[in-house]
């Protein structure tokens, strides 16, 4: 199997690197960084991070990600930051990223144990809000690589314009709850 193992916005750079950068709503390659395996933005709380877990474990030489940029309209970078500190809670058979200030922050479409194994062997650094390309270059440098175990194998169903509309009862709870409280 070839990696990367989702398609994205992104850019393969050395596959052997332990570090993947993820610059959210920021153009990657006008910031012209160096010395990562995998760079490329995230622009949403669900999908999104699904796609960089498991683009992040299917190579197991990765053990650090840089999250910088422009934060997102969906909080990709604030989601992606409360996933590595408070993880999920599966409570009503979803996971939901607990802390998310994202309006459908659910990792439904990957395994709990990729989570939990994401969780465990991925350092990730907040740069959150950063675009100084010499700040993040100094983060992906800084970044020493750790032994992990094998890459799993991972999938993800096809995911489209479309995926989301299974949230669509939990956007429109969340965004009257918005209302009302305004």
């Amino acid at each position: 199997m070839g990696w990367p193992v989702i398609s994205g916005d992104y850019i393969v750079g050395d596959p052997k690197s332990p570090v993947a950068v993820v610059t959210l709503a920021s153009d990657y390659q006008s910031l012209n960084l160096k010395n990562y395996a995998i760079c490329g933005t995230c622009f949403t709380e669900n999908f999104g991070i699904e796609k960089v877990i498991v683009n992040v474990l299917s190579n197991p030489r990765i053990s650090c990600l840089v999250v910088c940029g422009q934060e997102s309209d969906h909080f990709a970078g604030q989601s992606l930051l409360a996933l590595a500190e408070n993880g999920v809670s599966a409570f009503g058979g979803s996971k939901r990223i607990i802390g998310s200030e994202g309006v459908i922050p659910y990792l439904d479409d990957i395994p709990a144990t990729a989570i939990s194994r994401f969780l465990r062997e991925i350092e990730v650094i907040d740069l959150v809000g950063t675009t100084d390309p010499a700040v993040i270059q100094q983060a992906i440098d800084s970044c020493s690589g750790k032994e992990r175990g094998e890459a799993p194998e991972l999938s993800m169903p096809e995911i489209n314009e479309h995926s989301w509309k299974k949230y669509e009862p939990e956007v429109k709870k969340n965004i009257m709850s918005k209302i009302k409280k305004g």
